[in-house]
């Protein structure tokens, strides 16, 4: 009957420890531009925040995008923006807890009101963080 008794505690640990590492870390991601408003061939800054909910940093990758409504008509392409029209292209850039950038954006952005958007991924968590900017002439 003991052995009955340790096999059932046994059992209900497994379950209570696969349980538990199911469930996903509580992830809080932020991202701050310079601002709303980007100037042609200007340094236009932004900061990705990736915690946990202690506010302890965690490793993150993500990848950049530039949208026109709902379509993503560029995207981050290694060391600068490029024309994209896949919602998945575009380079991953891994980092932890907090990555800050600049973008220079092309003369084709001016005149439009885009979305600014960061596909961050942790984990088995997946964010989306947007930012609107209107790119303009200096």
């Amino acid at each position: 009957m003991t052995d009955v008794r340790l096999l059932v505690v046994l059992c209900a640990l497994t379950v209570t420890t696969t349980a538990a590492a199911a469930v996903p870390t509580p992830v809080r991601a932020t991202m701050s531009t310079s601002s709303t408003k980007a100037f042609l061939d200007e340094p236009w800054r932004y900061t990705v925040v990736v915690k946990d909910r202690a506010g302890r940093a965690l490793a993150a990758r993500m990848r950049l995008q530039v949208l026109s409504g709902s379509t993503v008509v560029r995207c981050w392409k290694r060391t600068r923006l490029a024309v994209c029209s896949n919602p998945r292209a575009g380079t991953w850039i891994s980092f932890t807890g907090k990555r800050t950038g600049v973008i220079r954006w092309p003369v084709q952005s001016a005149g439009e009101k885009l979305t600014f958007q960061a596909i961050v991924v942790t984990g088995t968590r997946s964010l989306r963080l947007r930012a609107p900017v209107a790119v303009q002439f200096p």
